[in-house]
């Protein structure tokens, strides 16, 4: 777009607002000069530059809260799947699923870390055991399931 199209776009954009600032309201008035002097054409191109630059870190501006935003929204993803991982596990230990009694096991377990310092250790290893073994279960069943599905398709097709 050229620059005179561009004056005359941006003008009307600033005539339109509620408050433009001091440099908006000298670069309408001197864009609305017919015959500027040699000065005011100097003073209304840097007036036009400022806008641009103006311009230029609004879009940068918003840029940079989208990435903020985006990046906010993926540390809440990540923090909700967390959540759904730990109530995953409640589930798969069979633990009674009351918020009380989970509460109590836990600051009872907080406790016994304070008084014994191996017993976390202790646990995450039989707790990573027990994961171990969940899914390795998990494997056998599913090879067992693809096995089983290929056999019957087989069957299908030779009968």
């Amino acid at each position: 777009m050229a620059n005179a199209e561009w004056l005359t776009e941006h003008v009307q954009y600033i005539k339109g607002l509620k408050s433009p600032t001091a440099t908006q309201s000298l670069l309408v008035e001197l864009a609305a000069i017919p015959n500027p002097t040699a000065q005011e054409s100097r003073q209304l191109d840097k007036l036009v530059r400022l806008e641009k630059i103006n311009q230029k870190a609004d879009v940068m501006k918003a840029e940079a809260a989208r990435m903020l935003s985006a990046r906010r929204e993926d540390q809440r993803k990540a923090h909700t799947r967390e959540l759904i991982d730990l109530g995953g596990v409640v589930s798969t230990v069979d633990f009674p699923v009351d918020r009380g009694t989970l509460t109590g096991a836990l600051l009872w377990a907080l406790d016994q870390f304070r008084a014994d310092g191996d017993l976390q250790r202790t646990l995450k290893k039989r707790g990573d055991a027990f994961i171990a073994e969940r899914e390795s279960e998990k494997k056998v069943q599913a090879q067992g399931s693809t096995e089983a599905t290929a056999k019957a398709a087989a069957e299908k097709v030779s009968a």
